[in-house]
């Protein structure tokens, strides 16, 4: 175990990358390390649901297993449930896709990683929060503002880091069956083993359906989605602590199948007759296909001294059918990432450099039926409106030096030059600053760039549940999204009581485009456009507090407040119309609390979420009066009992039934003009009752 520890210590950086700064890294992985050798019992009775690191250069929240553990989280769309600072919603009240927000922007502005891979980009970005099982999951790492250049240009608001279960230290066995009242079934499965003194493998399982026709205010629309959906993922690691090597290599394969909007079942429920026009049927369809390496050596007879190589693709088709508008498409995309950890004169000095490379082809159609000349619909052949194919070749330099040499004091500096095939060369610089005044006091500092590719299509699936016309003439000459993040970090260890400690983190956060992809619903109620920002000052503050303690032995109290300040500018000709973001909460506070009796044998969890007015999309042009949705509390609770091998969960979401009313505008009629089923801003069902098992079988590796 030693030898193992002191290999892996030297090539830490190589899978870590950059969440953390140098400093963070070695702290971590040592706690890591140490908490191997420990009794799992030891591990989670003292590891808080969500920590606020104090090592890390970046502003970073993360939640831990035992986060995931307070409410059902059957995927990564429902594990942010406790968390204020990321914020997941429905697109529309149709597909069940959901999208995540980060420093009061949409996710797109963010970079998720899977282990430090990126992820969950472009055509799988649609329903891919949907596709992560939380039981897969040992933390998720969320860091706020500019973050390292290693893995690309694309973080604007932020990254969310993803770190899987290790087959190197996992149960053989563990189970997670969950159902509740609408009949939603769903099984998580990881099992690993050592295959050789050198080899572990993992297998993870995941499937889910859910078929039961749920229509709670007679809209005769289904709430939420029919779905079928499994996910096997295929884990090996390799560890030769004498050649100092670790490889992890990943296959994964992902098919779902989901049915909404009107069915022949839902009007068969209501008594309803199936009208004349027929029914808005939605259908999708995705299949995805990830394999990946990651491979770090290292080098011979230099200590802290490694050599990194990731290679990483994903193919990705998509076919959905929105009453008279279809989306179809398919993406390849391959990520290479080689990386030189070392340092100059001596370990307070060191640096990362390395060479990126990454392609991305799309290929996608997009059909609309509706003849809007004269304001009705057709039944003739579909059309193609849209094909929009776009191949990106993307090369990239970079390096990232890291300071320590002053008492208390980090410094990240990164910068990386790409050029892109379809928008050119694109200079990327960032900086993060840490110093901690003393062993109570740390301040952050951030500052940096970032940029993204759009894909206004998949990107804005939800408007496909509409009646608008997508005007997309100018679709070709639209430039790369780019914006500048500045922010601010400071946080305290304020001693309390009986030798323990609150954390209280305090921040600030200015996202400010130079230039930004539009999608403008307010200019017409019957259409959608997507034009450049053209420097227009579109920006959104965002400021935050978060507040973790444990009161006394058992009980944890986490809480956060956060408000947002978004502006955007609509372009008509040489008008130019400056308003709040629309759909966005102004803020969002959270309380939970948690007790856990000795031994953890019963916990007991209870959140409370507080939602601000969001200001709703004008129908008549921009000069529409105000209207802003209603702050809205929702409440969950959960009740757990543990043993040694197994743990009984039963809970509630949305316990008061906290709903939007009339989430799909004109649903009597899905085809007339005014249909939309994308202005959501709150819950779409009702309270949940559900319940699980987690079964824990044989030797943790």
């Amino acid at each position: 175990m030693n030898l193992r520890i002191k290999a892996g210590s030297r090539i830490l950086i190589l899978f870590s990358l950059f969440s953390w700064n140098i400093k963070a890294q070695e702290t971590n992985e040592q706690d890591s390390l140490r908490n191997i050798q420990t009794e799992e019992i030891v591990v989670s009775s003292v590891r808080s649901g969500t920590i606020l690191s104090s090592f890390s250069s970046f502003k970073t929240e993360m939640i831990t297993q035992t986060g995931l553990k307070k409410m059902a989280c059957c995927n990564l769309s429902e594990s942010f449930e406790n968390s204020a600072s990321a914020t997941v919603g429905f697109t529309d009240a149709v597909s069940g896709a959901k999208q995540i927000q980060l420093l009061g922007l949409s996710g797109i502005y963010s970079q998720t990683l899977a282990e430090n891979i990126p992820t969950l980009r472009g055509l799988a970005s649609t329903y891919g929060l949907s596709y992560i099982p939380a039981s897969w999951l040992e933390t998720i790492q969320i860091s706020k503002g500019t973050s390292s250049v290693i893995n690309g240009y694309e973080s604007i608001t932020g990254q969310i880091n993803l770190e899987f279960k290790k087959p190197n230290n996992t149960e053989s066995l563990f189970i997670n069956a969950y159902t509740d009242d609408d009949q939603h079934y769903e099984i998580n499965i990881t099992t690993a083993t050592q295959v050789a003194p050198n080899l572990w493998t993992s297998l993870l399982l995941s499937g889910m359906t859910a078929s039961e026709v749920h229509d709670e205010n007679s809209d005769n629309f289904l709430d939420m989605p029919n779905v079928k959906y499994v996910n096997v993922y295929n884990r090996w690691f390799y560890l030769n602590d004498e050649k100092g090597i670790q490889s992890r290599t990943g296959i994964k394969f992902l098919y779902e199948d989901r049915v909404a909007g009107q069915t022949a079942e839902c009007h068969k429920k209501h008594g309803v007759e199936i009208p004349p026009y027929g029914l808005f049927e939605t259908s999708i369809h995705n299949k995805n296909f990830t394999a990946y390496n990651k491979t770090g050596i290292a080098i011979a007879g230099n200590e802290g001294q490694s050599l990194g190589l990731i290679n990483s693709f994903t193919h990705h088709e998509q076919n959905s059918i929105f009453g008279r508008k279809n989306f179809s498409g398919t993406q390849n995309s391959y990520y290479l990432n080689f990386l030189l950890s070392s340092f100059i004169n001596n370990t307070s000095h060191r640096y990362m450099a390395g060479a990126s490379f990454v392609y991305d082809k799309y290929n996608t159609q997009f059909t609309d039926n509706a003849d809007f000349n004269t304001n009705t619909l057709t039944h003739s052949p579909q059309r193609p409106l849209a094909s929009i194919n776009r191949t990106e070749i993307i090369p990239g330099i970079f390096v990232e030096y890291t300071n320590m040499q002053f008492k208390n004091l980090t410094l990240v500096a990164g910068l990386r030059t790409d050029y892109n095939s379809f928008f050119g060369w694109l200079v990327t610089p960032r900086l993060n600053i840490k110093y901690d005044v003393n062993n109570f006091v740390v301040i952050r500092a951030s500052a940096g760039r970032g940029f993204r590719s759009p894909n206004i299509l998949a990107e804005n699936i939800g408007l496909m549940a509409s009646s608008r016309r997508f005007n997309i003439t100018d679709i070709n000459d639209l430039d790369i999204e780019q914006a500048w993040n500045f922010g601010g970090n400071i946080a305290f260890n304020i001693p309390i009581w009986s030798g323990k400690q609150a954390k209280l983190s305090l921040d600030y956060f200015h996202t400010r485009f130079t230039n930004q992809t539009i999608t403008d619903t307010e200019r017409n109620r019957n259409e959608v456009f997507f034009y450049n920002s053209n420097g227009t000052s579109n920006y959104a503050n965002a400021w935050q507090a978060d507040l973790a303690a444990t009161i006394f032995k058992g009980l944890d109290l986490f809480a956060a407040f956060r408000y947002n300040n978004n502006n955007i500018v609509y372009i008509d000709g040489t008008r130019l119309v400056s308003t709040d973001l629309p759909l966005v909460s102004n803020y969002r506070g959270l309380v939970n609390i948690s007790y856990a009796t000795p031994l953890r044998k019963w916990i007991f969890d209870a959140t409370a979420q507080f939602n601000g007015k969001a200001r709703l999309p004008g129908l008549n042009g921009y000069d529409s009066e105000k209207i802003y949705s209603p702050a809205f509390p929702v409440y969950f609770a959960q009740i757990t009992r543990n043993t040694k091998r197994f743990d009984i969960y039963l809970g509630a979401e949305n316990i008061f039934s906290f709903t939007q009313k009339e989430p799909i505008r004109e649903w009597v009629d899905p085809f007339a003009r005014d249909f939309d089923a994308s202005m959501i801003w709150g819950p779409v069902s009702g309270a949940r009752i559900y319940g699980g098992i987690r079964l824990r079988i044989g030797k943790l590796y």
